[in-house]
């Protein structure tokens, strides 16, 4: 996959009392499902079978936003920095965010990203510290100037 365009999108503002039918339904016919769950906690019995409909369909189902039993893949994102603005004003150029990933299959991860613009697109670079943050800004100013 390569993207999605807001047309391709199905976008389900008020998914009602069960949104996590409303996702098993729609991973009958779509490849990426975004589930936010507004702070609810899901059985661990329709956790599992709400894993399995997506792994039978080779799709993806992403959780956000509440309790979801025994994921394949957690991530943790904390924003720790911004660049690019000035004394009060100015444009958001980078976001440096310290992410923490956790999987059933394998050790912890940790590391740092930074999102920057770049051609007029949002792009991730793998965070190396003060002076690779500030590069990786004055490469993103370039690019949006």
């Amino acid at each position: 996959m390569q993207g999605a365009t807001p047309r391709e999108l199905a976008v389900i503002p008020d998914p009602g009392p069960d949104p996590v039918e409303v996702a098993a339904v729609l991973l009958d016919g779509l490849d990426l499902v975004l589930l936010d769950l507004g702070g609810a906690s899901v059985a661990p019995a329709r956790c599992r079978v709400l894993a399995a409909r997506a792994r039978n369909r080779a799709a993806t189902l992403l959780v956000t936003g509440g309790r979801w039993d025994n994921p394949t893949l957690r991530l943790d994102t904390r924003v720790t920095g911004y660049a690019g603005l000035g004394a009060g004003r100015g444009l958001l150029r980078s976001v440096c965010l310290d992410v923490r990933v956790r999987s059933r299959s394998g050790p912890p991860r940790h590391g740092r990203l930074d999102l920057c613009a770049r051609a007029g697109r949002t792009e991730w670079r793998p965070g190396a510290g003060p002076d690779a943050r500030r590069a990786g800004v004055a490469e993103a100013r370039e690019a949006v100037s």
